[in-house]
């Protein structure tokens, strides 16, 4: 291997990115790459419509080996940036545009709350959890060991709105509890069989769990800490009791994210694409307002400075995924990309966008946050 200016050999991807997520030094920063950014550059070099290649393990693990060609991430992930392969288990009925993610149609407890309505997710059979499984195995034979390959799994919350639809189950949060309780309940245990048949595959380095549900702009604490939060961490300790190895992140890029549930939770990281202004001023100590953009976004990258927590937590993240990225020049999102490394002095970190990169953000753009984890700490 190359030697790199800081006078460390070049690393795989693999290795960077395991660095860089537990803290050990790396040749540079690492880039995570999230669900399918940049779609349209992906799908247009493979010749392939969303739609083809969701319904076929080999071409969602070429799509991944393809976007790393592009685009120059350390990381790979399955299923995407799909929300949906853990409630057409449960029995939700999807359509599948032409060149969009798949999308409820048709939820079981819509109309009628009864929970033996739902289906019992098996992974081996269930809609597209073996398709998952199966793509997850394509990836590292076709890949090899030097990638970095993160599962991704929707959690109970999501996937309890998806089968009930947001809206009613935010209001039996009020009326009916105890109903909230049984359905969260099963919901989990159903993911957790998927969580163990992803573990099982033996090729992942991570698991991602998509938990954007839990933000104060939608739920409050009282109903976060009995409906969501704990089934969350149950899901948790199945994957880390299934594998100990497993890096497990956290990703939730809504606006005001519970952080500090986030970091009481057992996870290795986190991706974010905003701080909570709440949870920052307690935590440090001081009135960053005047530092936040109107969508509550740190300018100065102060808000998850390491330091000011219990334990050491990788952070991931947080370019602007979507006015610099979508808008922006290259040398912008270069520049961006670059005052969020110099935030992630003094913990671990690794360098991303807050969410997905949207399908027309220009190759170019894409392309430079390569050139600024290239560039070194």
């Amino acid at each position: 291997m190359a030697s790199t200016e800081t006078g460390m050999e070049s690393l795989s991807p693999r290795e960077r990115m395991t660095r860089a997520l537990r803290g050990d030094a790396a040749d540079r920063p690492a880039l995570a790459y999230l669900f399918l950014g940049g779609a349209r550059h992906v799908l247009e070099a493979m010749g392939q419509s969303m739609r083809s290649v969701y319904a076929d393990a080999d071409l969602m693990a070429a799509a991944q080996i393809t976007a790393a060609e592009l685009f120059g991430h350390d990381s790979s992930m399955l299923p995407w940036g799909c929300l949906t392969v853990e409630a057409e288990a449960f029995g939700c009925r999807l359509e599948s545009p032409e060149q969009y993610y798949p999308h409820v149609i048709s939820r079981p407890l819509e109309d009628e709350p009864d929970l033996a309505l739902l289906s019992i997710p098996d992974p081996a059979s269930s809609g597209r959890m073996p398709l998952v499984t199966d793509s997850l195995t394509q990836l590292r034979a076709r890949a090899g060991d030097d990638t970095f390959i993160v599962a991704m799994v929707v959690s109970p919350f999501l996937v309890a709105a998806e089968l009930r639809s947001l809206t009613i189950l935010l209001t039996d949060f009020i009326t009916d509890p105890p109903y909230v309780e049984a359905l969260m309940e099963q919901v989990t245990d159903g993911i957790a069989r998927y969580v163990e048949a992803i573990v099982a595959t033996g090729v992942c380095d991570a698991i991602m769990f998509e938990n954007a549900g839990a933000t104060r702009d939608l739920i409050g604490p009282h109903h976060v800490a009995q409906f969501v939060t704990p089934y969350h961490r149950q899901l948790l300790s199945v994957a880390r009791q299934s594998n100990p190895n497993l890096i497990l992140i956290e990703h939730n890029c809504s606006e005001t994210p519970y952080i500090d549930d986030m970091l009481a939770s057992d996870v290795d990281a986190f991706s974010f694409a905003h701080g909570d202004v709440r949870s920052i001023s307690e935590i440090q100590g001081w009135d960053c307002h005047t530092k936040h953009t109107s969508v509550n976004s740190c300018l100065d990258r102060h808000c998850l400075k390491p330091g000011h927590f219990s334990r050491s937590i990788a952070r991931i993240g947080n370019v602007d995924h979507s006015k610099i990225m979508l808008n922006a020049s290259h040398e912008e999102v270069f520049n961006e990309a670059r005052a969020v490394i110099e935030s992630g002095r003094g913990g671990p970190f690794c360098l991303s966008t807050g969410c997905e990169i949207p399908f027309k953000v220009p190759l170019e753009n894409i392309r430079a946050l390569a050139r600024a984890a290239a560039a070194g700490f």
